[in-house]
């Protein structure tokens, strides 16, 4: 029930709070206003092409990323094969090298193949200077045949 004259309740937390008068809507024009902009289809073409343009470099964008990736990861594989293969010719020389040894291919020899040394008198040695400066001789033709 209405009382005439009463005044509103006071705002709990500003104080006594002011009555407004209640205004009544004006009515727009049939043609201008919101309401006639909202009723008007609108032009959703620059949208989607925006939208395709940007799928379009995202999906560049991770194609690259992923594509730059991978060619790392095979970088880094072949950097380990590479430093594998080094390791290995590294002992490799080095085994060579031990091989090399006079004293071990002595070793080798005595032990694994049987073999004696030769007398010092057994060994000799082409002059070379004689057989620089000398002509070959002919071969002499074989009696037997």
């Amino acid at each position: 029930m209405a009382i005439i004259g009463a005044r509103p309740a006071p705002h709990p937390w500003f104080g006594w709070r002011r009555s407004q008068p209640r205004r009544r809507p004006s009515r727009r024009p049939v043609g201008g206003g919101r309401a006639s902009r909202l009723r008007t289809p609108a032009d959703v073409r620059p949208l989607l092409v925006t939208i395709l343009v940007g799928a379009a470099l995202a999906f560049f964008y991770l194609s690259q990323s992923t594509s730059i990736a991978a060619r790392g990861y095979q970088i880094d594989s072949l950097e380990a094969v590479l430093a594998d293969r080094v390791a290995d010719q590294q002992q490799l020389v080095l085994e060579i090298g031990r091989a090399r040894t006079p004293a071990d291919v002595i070793e080798r020899g005595t032990g694994g193949l049987r073999l004696v040394p030769l007398e010092p008198d057994a060994i000799t040695y082409a002059d070379a200077s004689r057989t620089a400066l000398a002509p070959a001789p002919a071969a002499a033709p074989d009696p037997a045949h």
